[in-house]
């Protein structure tokens, strides 16, 4: 066997090959890329409410008759323990605290409520168009937001209520593309790029923080609106549902995807009943319960918590608030490089990958977030907490996040919808929970409740993932022979790399 067919054959060794860039390599850049500017668009107005009311999610001008607690650290730096929003920068609107907490939360109200319709549409329509029009979507409200803002707050609520729809079919779109595209021995590795949200978090923090500082916070809104609208013309000449619809795709790699990628090739309607009764698909809806709990408190009140605990300024701010979410980045790809070669070595099996990924990505980062508001004032020391926790948090990149396609890759997208319907509820309770704990009180005490809420919840979900979670395929995936034939017991595919009898590798 020459060196070259070894290669192919190993498949993750594709993926760093010099001599050129294989097709589902590009996905991979073009999935990166599509999430790096769709949370972009998500999250810059977390760091641009900062400037738009003043600097802080209680001090307004609708604020400035009664008294607010300063954090100990703020009121020691101006020798004051309570005062009016004149400590703060002018805002130019007066939302209190609710408010901004409906404008915060508004996005994933909808959110949870396109992310099944999304599965199911991509899932018969195919992923690139699916994808790319939420994308496209999200960036041209997104262009709307500073116009919006200023006619009224329930034009902005709408505005970001039709961004929500429109992110999220995304999800569950990719996870179709996935299921098309990757054999399981390489999914940790793709779905490492969804962190390409993360860095875009991570950029966004300090890009904006510099244009607001620079330009005004409309800026935040429109260069990364331009952004994405670039990235969507790219997509849609480069991207495509299968190998066997790409155009340009080598034969070497078709023929290797052909051999290792299953799937059904009938149309199959969605088990509704049986996911529902299936105790592998609750636990991942726990689990990701606890994941996307401790990611939406740091991305949504990361930049908040820096500026009203810790005083900083909005240009201090962005960069601080942006490590975090470069690490998760940076963990993801060592996490998934080390489980997809376990994996592929048959060192461990699916599902102790799936369990061990959780424990990881959620276990230590629990134990670091007790940490947060015991530190003082050593801003940076909670900064490199935070960032630390993240980083191991990238873990689960191969755990909770590919685990849907593990347990039915014919259904990858509208699983994925369904367990994100609870799961992302996160993004609008978040803001609730955290408005009502915080109030007026913005000491380092009533903070550390915020953090130990997250890793309560954190350990407990992974509890619950590690003893009733799996990783092999379930008999669901294949719903015409969930009754099986008289006289005999069809088993549970123990992994999907071993394809059922009904199913065919993918063909032209």
């Amino acid at each position: 066997m020459s060196e070259e067919e070894k290669t192919e054959k190993s498949g993750w060794r594709v993926w760093v090959q010099p001599s050129r860039i294989p097709s589902r390599g590009v996905l991979g850049i073009l999935s990166f890329f599509g999430f790096f500017t769709n949370y972009m668009l998500r999250v810059n107005l977390n760091i641009a409410i900062v400037s738009m009311t003043g600097g802080t999610n209680v001090l307004s001008s609708a604020s400035f008759n009664k008294t607010v607690v300063l954090s100990e650290c703020v009121a020691n730096a101006s020798g004051k323990h309570a005062a009016p929003g004149a400590d703060f920068q002018e805002a130019e609107f007066d939302w209190d605290s609710g408010q901004q907490a409906m404008v915060l939360g508004s996005f994933y109200w909808s959110y949870v409520v396109t992310m099944v319709p999304g599965g199911l549409v991509a899932e018969k329509y195919g992923g690139k168009l699916v994808y790319g029009g939420g994308n496209l979507v999200l960036c041209l409200m997104c262009l709307l937001v500073p116009v919006a803002a200023r006619f009224h707050i329930s034009v902005l609520i709408l505005v970001r209520l039709i961004q929500g729809m429109a992110a999220g079919v995304t999800w569950p779109a990719m996870h179709v593309m996935a299921s098309q595209w990757f054999p399981p021995h390489e999914r940790s590795k793709f779905v490492s790029t969804y962190m390409g949200n993360s860095v875009g978090i991570a950029v966004t923090y300090p890009l904006c923080g510099v244009l607001i500082d620079s330009f005004g916070w409309e800026s935040a809104f429109y260069v990364p609106g331009l952004m994405c609208l670039l990235w969507c013309v790219w997509w849609w000449f480069c991207a495509f549902d299968s190998p066997a619809k790409h155009p340009r795709i080598c034969k070497k790699e078709l023929a290797y995807l052909e051999q290792n990628v299953v799937i059904s090739k009938r149309k199959l309607k969605l088990p509704l009943k049986s996911i529902l009764k299936s105790v592998p698909f609750w636990a991942l809806v726990v689990a990701n319960v606890g994941t996307i709990w401790a990611f939406m408190t740091i991305i949504t009140y990361g930049p908040t918590y820096l500026k009203t605990v810790h005083g900083l300024s909005i240009r201090e701010n962005g960069l601080l608030s942006g490590l975090p979410n470069l690490s998760r980045f940076i963990g993801s790809l060592f996490f998934s490089w080390v489980i997809d070669s376990m994996i592929t070595s048959k060192k461990i099996s699916i599902t102790f990958a799936r369990k061990m990924a959780t424990i990881v990505a959620q276990g230590i980062p629990a134990g670091l977030f007790l940490l947060m508001g015991n530190m003082g004032c050593n801003a940076k020391a909670e900064v490199a907490v935070l960032t630390l926790a993240s980083m191991i948090s990238g873990s689960a990149s191969s755990g909770t996040l590919v685990n849907s396609v593990d347990l039915a890759p014919n259904f990858s997208g509208s699983l994925l919808g369904l367990i994100s319907i609870i799961g992302m509820s996160s993004g609008f309770v978040v803001p609730l929970v955290v408005g009502f704990i915080i109030k007026d009180n913005q000491t380092l005490a009533q903070w550390r409740y915020v953090f130990i809420i997250s890793a309560v919840l954190g350990l407990f979900t992974m509890v619950v993932f590690t003893v009733f979670g799996s990783g092999e395929v379930q008999l669901w995936n294949e719903p015409d022979l969930l009754k099986p034939k008289k006289g005999k017991n069809r088993k549970i595919v123990k992994g999907d790399s071993e394809a059922p009898d009904s199913t065919e590798p993918l063909r032209k």
